[in-house]
């Protein structure tokens, strides 16, 4: 994109411009020439670190770009409890997000959870993104009855915390508890599952928010399940079944019964199908389809 326009353009408007657009390319273009009339803007090297595909490269950009801001913070005297209602205070929160996932991304789960234990002292709109980070953090280390104590007391019933509790059940083998919480899990949001699993691919519709939020948040956990062959196996055994229920596998069913067959769950489906059946439930509606499922696999 060549437009001598920009030429005439503050570094703010160039932003306000940069924020608007949904082309990578140009994205790029407008942060370079905010940068280029101020090298230390905040937001232009926010901006660039989402556009940073190398995660180290990425990383060094926010670092960086949350020292010099914490300084320019200090010198504005903006107390630590204030960040979130300071405008540059809100930039540095973002920074910091960021920068927890790229050290997670990279191995630095430690670094990452010192961000997240400052970051979860704000009341930040991010459809629970950190909270995700740090349960995920929990179940890196292990920690599942840690996991189970705090989620029992988390108020904020968000995928993260589903997920967390799911993994930390199964894996202190209350499979009562975590069968139970599967299905809840499965509630919230159904197709999570299916994107953890790879089994349908990444929304390319950018409107479709929603989607797009659980197949990041998949993304995030999709690791999870092969902590143990035996967690794997009972996960995707769950997911089938549902996914053969609700006929969320259209042309593959007849694999994916195979693959049910194999994990032992042939009988639960061919239970539930005709329990569907007899009651008239429509497949489609995923409410009534979970809970007559746990339901009866409860029996």
């Amino acid at each position: 994109m060549q437009d001598a326009n920009l030429n005439n353009l503050s570094a703010e408007e160039l932003l306000d411009k940069a924020y608007n657009s949904e082309d990578d390319a140009e994205i790029a273009e407008l942060v370079n020439q905010a940068l280029e009339l101020e090298p230390d803007n905040p937001e232009a090297l926010l901006l660039l670190s989402d556009i940073t595909q190398e995660p180290e490269e990425r990383l060094s950009i926010l670092l960086s770009t949350l020292d010099n801001l914490h300084d320019a913070l200090h010198d504005l005297n903006v107390p630590h409890d204030l960040y979130a209602e300071h405008e540059l205070g809100v930039v540095y929160l973002a920074l910091m997000q960021r920068a927890a996932f790229t050290l997670f991304e990279v191995g630095d789960d430690e670094q990452a959870m010192e961000f997240i234990e400052q970051l979860l002292n704000y009341e930040i709109d991010d459809g629970g993104a950190v909270k995700s980070l740090y349960y995920r953090i929990l179940i890196e280390r292990g920690d599942w009855q840690r996991i189970l104590d705090e989620t029992l007391n988390d108020d904020n019933h968000e995928l993260g915390w589903a997920y967390a509790r799911v993994t930390a059940a199964f894996m202190l083998k209350d499979l009562n508890k975590a069968n139970k919480y599967f299905w809840e899990a499965l509630m919230m949001s159904p197709n999570v599952p299916f994107y953890m699993l790879g089994y349908f691919a990444e929304p390319i519709d950018e409107s479709l928010t929603q989607e797009l939020n659980d197949f990041n948040f998949a993304i995030l956990y999709a690791d999870v399940w092969a902590l143990s062959r035996d967690l794997l196996n009972w996960f995707s055994r769950s997911v089938i079944l549902f996914g053969l229920l609700s006929g969320r596998f259209a042309e593959q069913t007849q694999e994916m019964r195979e693959i049910l067959k194999s994990l032992k769950g042939e009988a639960d489906y061919k239970k539930l199908s005709n329990v569907i059946k007899l009651r008239r439930i429509n497949p489609k509606n995923d409410v009534e389809l979970i809970e007559t499922i746990y339901t009866e696999l409860k029996k």
